[in-house]
């Protein structure tokens, strides 16, 4: 009998010696990582801070660009499905599979987890171009025809698809330049080489305020709180514009659901602090952050409001996939 006791006491000093088994460890039990583009990522950055401070491991930002997020995204699925990495998205991702030829289906193998922030689509003008309104825009592009252009990145991206959604609802001709980059593709307005640009709002919120750019239109829904005094598209009678530039957090699909509701849940905390707002508002985005059931429903909605877009404008997934 004591042989028996003291048999139990040495297992029980044993496995109190060992690890704990892997399912039952503790998440996050090291660094997260947020796959990002790397283009307009100052909505993740902001959150990434926060949130590692309550999830008491550090974020890290890993940059993936090129090919309007195709690149992050399939890194992001080579990945554990662990819930320690998530792909930091961009609305790029839903007008991606639309107009390049794409390895993964972005409704299936990713599972939303929480939108960080939204922001306009923005088509601006050099100061030289004797325009105030959208509506002297088209006059002016229809009585020279080609002979205006227009800079954004790369065909099939979601700033080009944007402006050539415009252009087939307006019935004009304005020749695109292709960029890398959205900044490159603004600051070539900002010289005088180019005449406009469908810029996200990110990168067009300072210039326009200094005056070294016209706003003419922007691509939300409503009136962004970013550029209040720019009218939307829709207000301005092309209601099929309003296509939103977002910035999201997503999760490889076999993520442990318990995982993802945290996280979304965390977000949405962080989202709601006012210093956090008050960043995201410089950086010229819109805060927003939603459950994961209600951004599954809202990118639903907006993939295949894309690809009414790509149709619309006459683009399709035969574009090469390259380019940011």
């Amino acid at each position: 009998m004591q042989k028996s006791a003291r048999r139990v006491h040495v297992l029980l000093s044993i496995a109190c010696l060992l690890p704990p088994p892997a399912a039952g460890q503790q998440w996050p039990s090291k660094p997260i990582i947020f796959v990002s583009t790397g283009a307009a990522d100052a909505a993740p950055r902001v959150v990434a801070e926060e949130l590692s401070r309550v999830l008491g491991q550090p974020i890290v930002i890993d940059t993936h660009s090129g090919a309007s997020g195709i690149v992050s995204a399939e890194y992001a699925l080579r990945q554990a499905a662990d819930g320690h990495t998530f792909l930091a998205a961009t609305s790029a991702l839903m007008a991606a599979p639309h107009t390049f030829k794409v390895s993964f289906d972005v409704l299936r193998d990713f599972t939303p987890v929480s939108m960080l922030a939204m922001a306009p689509f923005v088509l601006v003008a050099h100061p030289s171009v004797p325009v105030r309104s959208l509506g002297e825009l088209i006059a002016l592009a229809k009585k020279r025809p080609g002979e205006l252009n227009f800079s954004s990145t790369s065909p099939g991206s979601s700033s080009t698809l944007t402006a050539e959604l415009f252009k087939a609802k307006a019935g004009i001709n304005i020749v695109h330049v292709s960029h890398k980059t959205m900044g490159s593709a603004l600051t070539d307005v900002l010289g005088g080489q180019v005449q406009l640009c469908m810029s996200a709002g990110p990168n067009a919120v300072e210039q326009i305020r200094a005056g070294k750019v016209r706003a003419l239109a922007a691509s939300t829904p409503k009136r962004s709180v970013v550029l209040p005094e720019t009218p939307t598209f829709s207000e301005l009678g092309f209601p099929d514009i309003a296509l939103s530039a977002w910035f999201g957090i997503l999760a490889r699909t076999g993520t442990p659901p318990a995982i993802t509701t945290r996280t979304s849940a965390e977000i949405r905390k962080v989202l709601s602090k006012p210093e956090v707002r008050d960043k995201l508002l410089k950086a010229a985005v819109e805060p927003v952050g939603n459950t994961p059931e209600e951004f599954a429903v809202f990118m639903k909605t907006d993939f295949e409001r894309w690809g009414e877009a790509a149709k619309a404008a006459g683009i399709s997934a035969n574009a090469p996939s390259k380019g940011p």
